[in-house]
């Protein structure tokens, strides 16, 4: 259940992320592995983040 709202907001980050990408002049391609980058580390940081708060360690 926690999945269904780490993923949409990595989503939304990482589109925030190519968008503004664009609009600094990079390419589409660019941009687009700056939009991959975002979401990974989005998702890896609140994977992390729930996973020290609801095992205490």
């Amino acid at each position: 259940m926690l999945l269904l709202r780490i993923l949409p907001a990595s989503t939304l980050i990482s589109g925030a992320a190519v968008w503004l990408s664009i609009a600094a002049g990079s390419n589409v391609p660019a941009a687009v592995l700056t939009g991959g980058g975002a979401f990974a580390g989005t998702a890896g940081l609140l994977l992390a983040v729930a996973h020290y708060t609801t095992t205490g360690e």
